[in-house]
């Protein structure tokens, strides 16, 4: 699963319609959940501050991080922004 089809599944679960994901007639739904997920995304290609901070406090000289981990912890602080 694309972490565009992940991102519209998720917006589908947190509004419960009372249509079905698999439904063949809701394609113009989740036509419209996927072009949601993708300006959500899109949105997040520029970190702020407050990411940059999180991901650079996890690089230091001399040390790895995996790309994995890295994305997360920026993720992290961007969620967290909006608490």
């Amino acid at each position: 699963m694309t972490p565009i089809e992940r991102a519209a599944r998720a917006m589908y679960d947190a509004v419960l319609p009372e249509w079905s994901w698999d439904d063949p007639d809701a394609e113009l739904l989740r036509k419209m959940y996927r072009a949601n997920a993708r300006a959500a995304l899109l949105s997040l290609r520029d970190p702020t501050d407050a990411m940059c901070e999180a991901g650079g406090d996890h690089v230091t000289q001399g040390e790895r991080i995996t790309v994995d981990a890295l994305w997360t912890v920026m993720m992290d602080a961007a969620l967290d922004e909006d608490l």
